[in-house]
């Protein structure tokens, strides 16, 4: 899995390309999201358009951007959620936790 990560003025977006998100190959979004984190930074928004499957290990640093960020009056919002990570976020009673968007740009103007 590779990330990118984009400043913009209203944020930080990062963006996630590969299938799947799990494992140790997500180290590399954990690292984006403290360094974000790290840095102040209020909006993360992550673009999940490309990534067709999550296992726990991705839904736990989702979960971590998301609790920390907000617990620091920031806001963690996720964008391109596919419909087969949709059915796992129903399935463990996670799809209110996040707020999703179907554009990065939609994201940041929120």
């Amino acid at each position: 899995m590779e990330v990118k990560t984009k400043e913009t003025e209203s944020g930080i977006v990062i963006t996630l390309e590969g299938e799947m998100m799990l494992g140790y190959s997500a180290n590399d979004f954990h690292e984006a999201i403290k360094n974000a984190i790290d840095h102040n930074k209020k909006k993360i928004v992550v673009d999940l358009s490309k990534v067709q499957f999550i296992t726990s290990w991705g839904i736990g640093i989702l979960i971590y951007g998301h609790t920390t960020t907000t617990n620091l009056d920031g806001e963690f919002k996720l964008v391109g959620v596919s419909e087969k990570i949709s059915e796992i976020f129903k399935k463990i009673k996670i799809e209110n936790v996040f707020e999703q968007y179907y554009s990065v740009e939609e994201a940041l103007k929120s």
